[in-house]
């Protein structure tokens, strides 16, 4: 569809939507005013039949216009929405960060050992790379190598 047809499209929905909405609303209006009248001791309400016309017309009337004002209504949905998700992005920001920085350490120990200091080693690493310190106790009844820090043996239960 042209933009030219596209634009007379839209026009014709925003007419005919004011027409309806605004026939339909009339229509719901007397109808009601006739059926509450009729309880002031009137009689039977005679234009009540208004509200079944008025209420469909201003079902049609609301459809029309919300197609007819559909770009509007998404443009302005959208210059009240992104600038809250992107103030929510920036809220977000150090909080993914810091979960990327963990993620990103715990995969990083995973390839090495940690010293008490906070230095990565190599996976084989002896000692710290950073401060030097021992990275393995050896147990000096079996001489298994354990975890630096560790107080018993994990192979022979000796205390280290």
């Amino acid at each position: 569809m042209d933009d030219k047809k596209h634009r007379q499209t839209k026009t014709i929905l925003k007419i005919l939507g004011v027409i309806f909405a605004t026939g339909g609303l009339i229509c719901a209006i007397i109808g009601f005013a006739d059926f509450f009248r009729a309880f002031g001791g009137e009689g039977m309400p005679k234009l009540f039949f208004l509200c079944f016309i008025g209420f469909p017309m201003l079902f049609v009337g609301i459809v029309c216009l919300t197609f007819g004002f559909r770009k509007e209504i998404t443009r302005y949905v959208k210059n009240e929405s992104v600038p809250v998700i992107n103030e929510a992005g920036e809220e977000l920001q150090p909080a993914v960060r810091a979960v990327t920085r963990a993620v990103k350490e715990g995969l990083t120990e995973e390839n090495g050992v940690r010293c008490d200091c906070g230095a990565v080693n190599g996976k084989g690493s002896k000692f710290c790379k950073e401060c030097g310190k021992p990275l393995a106790a050896i147990c000096p009844a079996c001489g298994e190598e354990n975890a630096a820090g560790s107080k018993f043996c994990n192979h022979c239960g000796k205390q280290l």
